[in-house]
């Protein structure tokens, strides 16, 4: 018995393996967040300023609001981006962006010239997603080290979608990341 409470410790303490799926699932919600000009994390982006956005037009026509060049949203919606960072360790997750003026954008500091547009806005279907993902996973983790015996996650969220109940299952996407406003 202890040798497989051993197991099962050694299992929960490397997240690793489920990254990829929370790391698809921010970047999706990070779309989201860029199509929505900041409405899908619940606060809806400051319009331009009438001078800026007359100069925008002329410069960069058809670019929403924050994406003039297009650097801060391709880093936060795809990891393969070269601004783009993802530090998987074994707890701890960070995702975010490189490019220098993301962080302005985000941070809740008073300010005096720009409004804050924050890019990054964890929602609560995120949020429940992540938790229930962990879960998933750390069923899977305690099936395998001979804790609980019956169907895996897997397993249980296709029977569960078939039923309307549990987790839907996932296609398997590709892994990409980003840099350090957010931390799982």
């Amino acid at each position: 018995m202890d040798r497989g409470i051993a197991r099962f410790a050694e299992g929960v303490t490397d997240y690793r393996p489920i990254w990829p799926v929370i790391e698809d699932d921010f970047y999706a919600m990070e779309k989201d967040q860029f199509r929505s000009e900041g409405a899908e994390g619940g606060e809806r982006w400051q319009e331009l300023s009438a001078e800026y956005a007359e100069w925008k037009e002329a410069h960069y026509p058809g670019k929403p609001i924050l994406e003039r060049t297009g650097d801060l949203k391709a880093s936060l919606t795809s990891g393969s981006d070269p601004n783009a960072v993802k530090v998987e360790k074994r707890k701890e997750l960070t995702l975010g962006s490189k490019v220098p003026y993301a962080i302005y954008h985000q941070s809740p500091k008073p300010r005096k010239v720009l409004p804050r547009r924050p890019e990054i806005m964890l929602n609560e279907q995120f949020k429940r997603a992540t938790m229930r993902n962990i879960h998933a996973y750390l069923v899977q983790m305690a099936t395998r080290s001979g804790f609980r015996s019956g169907l895996g996650p897997l397993e249980a969220s296709q029977l569960g979608a078939k039923f309307g109940k549990g987790i839907p299952p996932r296609p398997f996407s590709p892994v990409m990341g980003s840099y350090g406003t957010t931390m799982f």
